[in-house]
């Protein structure tokens, strides 16, 4: 169970790197028509957030894998 729920927080990693890359990206677009400045430091804490939470779900496969009773032979 805790195996899936850390690949659940993986997964939910990622998709909140891809939705933060993907929101750059437009802003970068929109900044450029309109002549905007395209910094948004709102956007790269999204994007280093999904990373935080990836690496989270990474040390928590590591624990369950680690932490699992040996197997009688």
């Amino acid at each position: 169970m805790r195996l899936w729920l850390a690949i659940g927080v993986i997964l939910f990693g990622l998709m909140t790197v891809g939705a933060g890359a993907v929101a750059i990206y437009r802003h970068a677009i929109i900044a450029d028509e309109t002549g905007i400045s395209g910094w948004n430091p709102a956007l790269w804490l999204v994007l280093f957030a999904g990373a935080a939470v990836f690496l989270l779900g990474t040390v928590q496969i590591a624990d369950a894998v680690g932490s699992r009773p040996a197997r009688p032979e």
